[in-house]
This record gives C-alpha cells, structure tokens and sequence, in this order.
C-alpha cells in the first residue's frame, strides 16, 4: 500500500472522528440549551407565585380579622362623637364665660367713671367704707375668676381636639386595614402576569407551526363547533381575563395568514405558536378554539376570542377564563 493511500485513509478516519465529536458535543450542546432557554421564565414564575401566596396570606388574614377590627372601629367612632360633643358643649360654657367678663369689665368701666375710689374715700363711717371695698373686692374677683374659667375651658377645648386627632388617625389606620380592595387588586394583577409568564414557557416548549391561509372567503360560510372529543387534553393551564373581537376585523387577514371570520372558532394570543389548539372554559361552559392571530395588546388581558366562540361560552366583555392546551387526536 502506499504511503498516498495511507494517508488518504487516515485523513478520512481523522475526517469521521471529528464529525462524530462535533455531532456529540452539538447534541448534548443543543440538549442542555432547550430546556435551559426558559429557566428564566420559570423562575419568574416560581416568583410570582410566591408573591401570589404572600397576598393571599394577607387576604385571608385581613378578613378574619375584619370582625373584631370592625368593633374596634366602633368604639374608636363612638369617642370621636364624644369628643365633639364635649367641645360643643365647651364652646357654649366658653362663650357664657366670655359674656360675663364682658359684663363685669363693663360694670368696672361703668363704676369707674362714677369714681368707685371716690365713693371708697368718702365712706361715711368704717362700716360703710368696708361695704364698699368688699363690693369693690368681689367685681375684682369676679373678673379673676371669669378669667381663669375662660381659660381652663379654652385648655379643655385644644385637649379635646388633640384627642380627636388621635381617634381620627386611629380610625382611619383601622378602615385601611379591614379595606381588602387593594389586596384583592394586587392578587389580580399578579395573576395576570402568571399568566402571561405561563403562556411564554408553554410557547418555548410548544413546536412553531404555521396554519396554512384558506384559498378562499366567504363571509355567509357556517362554522361547526369543534368537537372536544376529537381532543386530548396536555394538562398545561392558564388562566386571565379574555376578551372577544368581531365586526371590526371581519374579513381582514390575522396575523398568522389566515381571513379573519368573526363566526370562526379562532383565537388571538401573544406567545401561542399559530395552529395551538385551546380549551376555554367559562362558568362551566367550553369551548374548542385554534389560534391564528396576536393579541389581544392591551394590559391585563390574556387571549381574545372570536364573536362566535364567545357566544358558544356566554362570554361578554372582560372575564375571567382557564385556558387549556389540548391536541388533536391522531
């Protein structure tokens, strides 16, 4: 043999080698990318959910508390009115207070100009002279004690409105708390992005297909409900609001190719891959839906079903449905 032909046979084998490892070390490359790809989002999701059940807990603990927070609440009220009434009540006692100093100022005033001290020094005798400085003595004293009263009434008064203020803010905090729409808000809107997170794994996972465009159109043409035996069920759930679109988009092609017909049972979802079929379920009642269009593109909702699926459901405006995949049966 010559040395020519040996080394063509081992570049050949050197050849073969190298295919082998390179198509090794590609699959187990290709293997561990795959599943790896939507590790992120399965994370995420883990996320959500826990911060799901963190609401939750709350929630549940908020309405058991709501019982007894309720006639904390109660008693809290009942001393707020208490204290309005003390300051109202004050208030008048204040304002009479303010009169009768008025009345004896006015008294001294009226006595001065007469010349209460003249009429002192003039007493006629030692008698006379103490009943009128006891007179004297006693509108002083008067007009002390209105004084103090007025201000005693006036400190009452500001004690009261600084208790008020603390029951104010007490029973606020309170309502707050045994106020659970905005927990229920938050668990909705995370529900919503699990569910729009679930539908982004499933996606990666499902093979991208294509349904191919109809040759022809017809607007008059009868749908009949896909039949949900002829369908296995995967197990993959999702749940959110879904919404429904018709007239306006009859006759205009989807976004996978296909002629929109408002009577067909299609479907517009985000992430699905074209020719994804769905169970949807609402109030117990189902229906079989393919997807062949994108949407729906705005926040909050999950899937937009076509006028003749949403009739087939009883689905009105924005609700609530759970979502699964389902297959054909071979």
């Amino acid at each position: 043999m010559s040395i020519r032909s040996i080394a063509r046979k081992a570049l050949v084998l050197l050849i073969a080698v190298t295919a082998a490892v390179w198509l090794s070390f590609s699959s187990a490359v290709f293997a561990q990318y795959v599943p790896d790809s939507s590790l992120p989002k399965q994370e995420q999701a883990r996320s959500i959910e826990r911060e799901i059940a963190s609401h939750e807990q709350r929630l549940a603990k908020a309405n058991r508390d709501k019982v007894e927070i309720s006639k904390k609440l109660e008693e809290v009220e009942k001393r707020i009115l208490d204290c309005y009434m003390v300051i109202d009540a004050t208030e008048v006692e204040l304002a009479c207070s303010r009169k009768n100093l008025n009345s004896n100022l006015k008294y001294l005033y009226m006595e001065g100009r007469r010349g209460t001290l003249v009429h002192l020094m003039n007493s006629s005798d030692v008698s006379d002279f103490m009943v009128n400085l006891d007179r004297m003595v006693n509108v002083t004293s008067r007009e002390a004690d209105d004084l103090e009263d007025i201000k005693a009434k006036k400190k009452r008064i500001e004690q009261y409105q600084d208790n008020l203020i603390d029951f104010k803010n007490e029973a606020a905090a309170l309502s707050r708390s045994t106020d659970t729409a905005q927990l229920e808000l938050q668990v909705a809107a995370k529900k919503e992005e699990l569910a729009d997170v679930t539908s982004s794994i499933i996606a990666m996972q499902l093979p991208v297909t294509q349904a191919p465009a109809p040759a022809t159109f017809s607007p008059s043409q009868v749908y009949s409900e896909p039949d949900e035996g002829g369908f296995i069920s995967t197990g993959q759930v999702i749940s959110g609001y879904s919404s429904w679109y018709g007239n306006q988009f009859h006759g205009r092609t989807t976004a996978s190719g296909e002629v929109f017909d408002q009577y067909a049972f299609t479907c517009a979802h985000r992430q699905l891959p074209f020719g994804t079929w769905l169970r949807v379920t609402f109030r117990g009642r189902t229906v079989i839906v393919k997807v062949n269009d994108r949407g729906p593109f705005i926040k909050g909702r999950i899937l937009d079903l076509s006028r003749g699926a949403a009739e087939a459901i009883g689905l009105s405006g924005v609700q609530w449905v759970d979502i699964e995949i389902v297959v054909p049966k071979s």
